[in-house]
């Protein structure tokens, strides 16, 4: 036997003593040669050892080299090599036939050609383990992701499907499904709708990316689906499609909800404003417009705020039953279906925390634009504030193994202001840079004194923003892509809260972005609120 060594196991089987010298002289510059006189031997050897390559010869005591390597592929992936001589020609295409071996060497062998079929057996292990690994890693995908994939050839028949899709079409097997068509499933003008695009898809060689299409029409309203379908191509050829279908429908109903909303108030803006302008042909005296512009603006205001008081309490109260039953059902769900449902459950309760977060800052918006928001000033020293809010975006910075810095004035005075406000500003710039920031980028935060003002930067090297952009994103639910912008889950509401919070303090907000380059937030507070430490 060979001794333990990081090179490939190579097992020879023969009964003759001289010739397992020979090929281990040959071959232990390459390989690990581990060596066996007869069968039972060398099964031995497999049940305790990992092989790339088993060399053995046909004709030995007891049993013969092609039982032993019929007997080896039970216990071993190695590549299988059968050594013979001219009489033995029915064994070796008996052994061929069965699939017992992969290669055979003829007698009297040659070392140079023995050497090169040892290779090439090795070669072909390597290749083979790579591809299993690979094999497992999509099989653990397909069987974890909660999304629905499936796999169509150029027929449009299904290949392979997950456990969601299948789902989906209403079989209780995966096995239901491979080699069947969708209108096995679904009507026959539904499935012939959805198949034209997929012709087109496989004819054009062109992918279909987050279409949102609604299935069914139940009594709470159809299902929504993200729904993305791209061509498999093998060189130039296409020879079939790949598609992933990921339920959005909470997503769809919070932002029809939220755009009724937004049409509501809107008229009634606009119904107000109508008034406002008869009211102002009416009325002659300046005073007296005045007076009409205020009470405008006035029950404008009330009114914006009773509707998203009333929006938020409505959305509110459906999203915490969400989240309540969510982990109702976790905790008194088994193991085994907390296996195959636990994804679900987290998908739900993320989402439902999303919409809770984008209904606060909906309201911090309002609260900051109708001058709601009130104070509470104390003395504080800022770098104390970057540093709670630089722990408080670690963890996501540490996941994109991103590197966060802060380089503060050493001689840096305090503030006045609202240190809870000031965190937020400070928490919102550090997760946007994060958001926007690649694997492995550079996020730098400064603060200085200049000109008796506490100037305060955020700096990263993320995917920039476009300058005819800057207005936009600057306003509530304005958010700028661009080709290397990643499609993320945010509310549109951080830059705007956080210019707010810095104008309740009377300081200014202003970007310096580029395309490609990066970003830098300057945070600008007046001399008036630096205070002596």
């Amino acid at each position: 036997m060979a001794p333990n060594s990081a090179k490939l196991n190579v097992l020879v089987v023969d009964d003759e003593p001289q010739i397992l010298t020979a090929i281990t002289d040959l071959l232990e510059d390459e390989f690990a040669v581990w060596t066996a006189s007869d069968g039972d031997g060398g099964l031995a050897i497999l049940e305790i050892q990992d092989m790339a390559v088993i060399l053995s010869d046909q004709r030995m005591p007891g049993m013969t080299g092609a039982e032993f390597l019929g007997r080896a592929r039970s216990l071993s992936d190695a590549t299988r090599v059968l050594v013979t001589g001219y009489s033995d020609l029915d064994a070796l295409v008996s052994a061929v036939n069965l699939g017992q071996i992969h290669a055979y060497l003829s007698k009297p062998w040659n070392p140079l050609e023995l050497k090169v079929v040892v290779r090439t057996a090795a070669d072909r292990w390597r290749l083979g383990r790579t591809l299993e690994q690979e094999r497992n890693l999509l099989h653990a995908l397909m069987d974890n992701i909660p999304d629905a994939i499936f796999f169509k050839d150029l027929s449009l028949n299904y290949t392979r499907v997950n456990g969601v899709q299948a789902g989906l079409l209403g079989a209780s097997d995966i096995s239901d499904v491979v080699g069947m068509h969708l209108s096995d499933f679904l009507p026959e003008e539904q499935a012939k709708a959805i198949e034209t695009v997929e012709r087109d898809v496989l004819e054009h060689g062109i992918a279909i990316t987050d279409k949102i299409e609604a299935v069914g029409d139940g009594p709470d309203g159809p299902q929504w689906f993200s729904i993305s379908k791209v061509p498999i191509r093998q060189g130039q050829d296409v020879t079939g499609l790949v598609g992933i279908a990921r339920d959005v429908t909470k997503r769809k109903q919070a932002e029809d909800y939220l755009r009724r909303g937004h049409d509501e108030l809107q008229n009634a803006v606009e119904e107000r404003t109508a008034w406002l302008r008869k009211e102002i042909a009416r009325r002659s005296k300046a005073e007296e417009l005045a007076q009409a512009a205020r009470e405008t603006a006035e029950t404008a205001s009330r009114a914006k705020t009773i509707f998203l008081a009333n929006m938020s309490h409505e959305l509110r109260t459906p999203l915490n039953a969400i989240l309540g039953f969510s982990e109702l059902a976790v905790s008194q769900m088994p193991p085994e279906d907390m296996e195959r449902y636990g994804a679900f459950f987290e998908n739900i309760t993320e989402s439902a925390h999303h919409l809770l977060k984008v209904i606060s800052d909906i309201l911090d918006v309002s609260r900051v634009e109708v001058g709601k928001v009130i104070l509470r000033e104390t003395s504080i020293a800022i770098g104390d504030v970057v540093t709670s809010a630089m722990r408080l975006v670690g963890p996501a910075v540490t996941r994109k193994r991103q590197v966060l810095t802060f380089d503060p004035q050493p001689d840096l005075l305090a503030m006045r202001g609202d240190e809870r406000l000031l965190k937020q500003i400070m928490l919102n710039l550090m997760s946007n840079a994060s958001k926007f920031t690649p694997q492995e980028g550079r996020i730098k935060i400064s603060a200085a004194m200049e000109g008796g003002a506490l100037v305060v930067s955020v700096e990263d090297n993320g995917i920039g923003i476009a300058p005819e952009d800057i207005p936009m994103v600057l306003q509530p639910f304005g958010q700028a892509e661009n080709a290397m912008s990643p499609k993320c889950e945010g509310t549109g509401l951080g830059l705007p809260l956080a210019r707010g919070f810095v104008e309740l303090h009377g300081g200014t907000l202003a970007l310096d972005s580029e395309v490609g380059r990066g970003t830098k937030v300057i945070l600008t507070f007046p001399a008036d609120r630096m205070v002596l430490r």
